[in-house]
């Protein structure tokens, strides 16, 4: 992949050297910048070229202006050509995409990086070049490429450049889509948003939006996606700054269940900061919340999403009934399944669970406890208890 094969050394004949009968007009076309399409091209005596053609050398611009006369002819040749001249035509690309000179296979990929005909060999070949001035313009802009070259590329793990080309094509598919973020690029993923081309599973598209809770440069792009689905919205409503909140409030694409319940979000959000008094320190801020009973999911929510870290340990702590070191020590534990039995002590549903796991622990993604069907506990009482007494907690005298 992305690799190269020197042309074989064989010697071949110059335009002005014999050709077996292939004629000087034939010659001059493929040599000369001339149009239209001469008509020797059209006679049955260009069945001669078959053997001839890819042989055809001469110095590096005069193969560079053949792989351009060549990706010029492609979409001029009619059905009828096409039975006598085109497989001729693709034998001769073939051979300028395995050309040694750079200037021929730029040539070459610059010619038919548009033709929505061009041979499929020969633009994955192209495509797979290790040289960014050929790659690329295929990358980008070849229709010819199906989503399994794409794929096969991608699973090769390519350069940036490469990643940054494919993200910028008119139309990608949802499987492509997927293949690009896993590749790991952040600068691809953010090409990829800003695409409004590209089509992006939801799935794949909720990853993203929880990865942006950190890269924040992906935020604007997210909230700017077309339609963009009811999950991922409210999920940005509760963490992306004021200016992409504001922006995301005043869609109107979205349907009016999931603008309200942005909205309802977005000020809840801005109402939590708005109270927020400086004076006041983050546990006796969770104290004062937990004496009222609004000590609550949605207070904790708000507090993660401003990164208030210190209100989110006080919070579970209190809830939880354990020291605040307890929750420390299990936080740094960087256990899925000991964060779970945390959170379940705390009587906070297991969706906040898989969130702390995430934002607060930072366990690795490998190793998350997943809700069971979509949002219950995934461990009975007794393996919650168990994981809580191996940190010195012992059960609760009742039930939370």
């Amino acid at each position: 992949m992305f690799s190269r094969t020197p042309a074989p050394g064989d010697r071949r004949p110059g335009p002005a050297e014999d050709t077996d009968g292939l004629d000087a007009e034939t010659l001059s076309y493929l040599f000369e910048l001339s149009d239209p399409v001469p008509a020797a091209i059209e006679s049955d005596s260009v069945t001669l070229i078959q053997g001839e053609l890819a042989e055809l050398t001469g110095p590096d611009p005069v193969r560079a202006s053949l792989a351009t006369r060549l990706g010029r002819m492609l979409p001029a040749l009619s059905r009828d050509r096409r039975e006598r001249v085109f497989d001729l035509t693709c034998l001769a690309l073939e051979r300028l995409a395995h050309d040694e000179a750079l200037i021929v296979r730029v040539a070459l990929a610059t010619a038919i990086k548009d033709v929505a005909c061009a041979p499929p060999a020969v633009c994955v070949r192209l495509a797979q070049d290790v040289e960014a001035t050929v790659a690329e313009p295929i990358l980008r802009c070849c229709v010819t490429l199906s989503d399994g070259d794409l794929l096969t590329i991608l699973r090769s793990k390519p350069p940036p450049w490469a990643l940054a080309a494919i993200a910028g094509r008119p139309k990608v598919s949802a499987p492509v889509s997927s293949a690009l973020y896993q590749a790991g690029d952040s600068d691809a993923t953010g090409l990829l948003l800003d695409n409004h081309g590209a089509e992006i599973a939801e799935e794949t598209l909720g990853d993203i939006v929880e990865e942006a809770k950190l890269k924040t440069e992906w935020q604007g792009k997210l909230v700017r996606r077309p339609m963009l689905p009811r999950r991922a919205a409210l999920k940005l409503a509760g963490f992306v700054d004021q200016a992409a909140l504001e922006f995301l409030r005043g869609r109107d694409d979205l349907d009016s269940v999931t603008a309200r319940e942005v909205v309802r979000v977005a000020r809840r959000r801005v109402d939590w900061l708005r109270d927020t008094d400086p004076g006041e320190t983050p546990e006796r801020r969770a104290a004062r919340l937990f004496r009222k009973g609004d000590l609550d999911e949605a207070a904790i929510e708000d507090a993660l999403s401003w990164k208030q870290l210190e209100f989110v340990r006080a919070a579970l702590a209190l809830r939880a009934g354990v020291p605040p070191l307890m929750v420390d020590k299990i936080l740094q534990s960087r256990s899925g399944r000991a964060v779970t039995a945390l959170t379940w002590r705390a009587d906070l549903p297991m969706r906040t669970a898989f969130t702390l796991q995430k934002d607060l622990a930072l366990i690795p993604s490998n190793q998350f406890v997943y809700p069971r069907e979509g949002a219950g506990y995934p461990m009975t009482a007794d393996e919650m208890i168990w994981q809580l007494e191996f940190f010195g907690i012992p059960p609760r005298a009742t039930p939370p």
